[in-house]
């Protein structure tokens, strides 16, 4: 059997974080983040999940014969579910809306939401290895159902979509997995 039993990865350790766009973003594993990029806390033991969404149109010549195919209008997105109710959490489920804490109680005004775009960092571990996924550029586009009850934790599931840079960027993986290692050419 061809491959590497040490190659496949389970992560098992994840962070989640969200930054004001532009934010400097890691150029490595394992160094700190700036300041600005924010931890949503706790996630859901289900992970992240990525999407791919475009049109494609298969062209033929004459005869039938497929002689090229095109695609368009291409759509990504990642969902992740937040398991904490925290400042970070609500801004990213309520763009645009306030809290304020006086005297121990918190008050929250949600407000229909805004346009809210941020950058966004996925950080997953292996044990020894690790990964970091940034987004330059995305917003949460889509909020799963809250279940307020006693018998499921409340849970926050995001849907977010990301956009390319100028240049078509939809994020940088930074890991030092051997497995992903380019070789040198001398």
């Amino acid at each position: 059997m061809a491959g590497d039993t040490d190659n496949p990865r389970l992560w098992e350790g994840a962070d989640f974080y969200a930054a004001p766009v532009g934010s400097t973003a890691p150029t490595t594993v394992a160094g700190a983040l700036d300041e600005v990029w924010e931890a949503v806390g706790l996630l859901s033991e289900d992970g992240a999940s990525e999407t791919r969404d475009q049109d494609s149109t298969d062209h033929y010549a004459w005869g039938g014969k497929l002689i090229r195919t095109t695609r368009s209008k291409h759509k990504r997105t990642i969902k992740i579910t937040c398991l904490e109710d925290n400042l970070v959490v609500f801004g990213l489920v309520n763009p645009g809306s306030t809290a304020s804490t006086t005297g121990g109680v918190t008050t929250r005004v949600v407000k229909v939401p805004k346009t809210d775009p941020r950058a966004f960092l996925l950080h997953l571990t292996d044990g020894e290895i690790g990964k970091r996924r940034v987004f330059p550029k995305g917003e949460v586009s889509e909020v799963g159902e809250v279940t307020l009850s006693d018998s499921a934790l409340q849970a926050y599931e995001l849907t977010i979509t990301v956009y390319p840079t100028a240049d078509g960027v939809l994020y940088h993986d930074i890991t030092d997995d051997p497995q992903a290692a380019v070789p040198t050419t001398p």
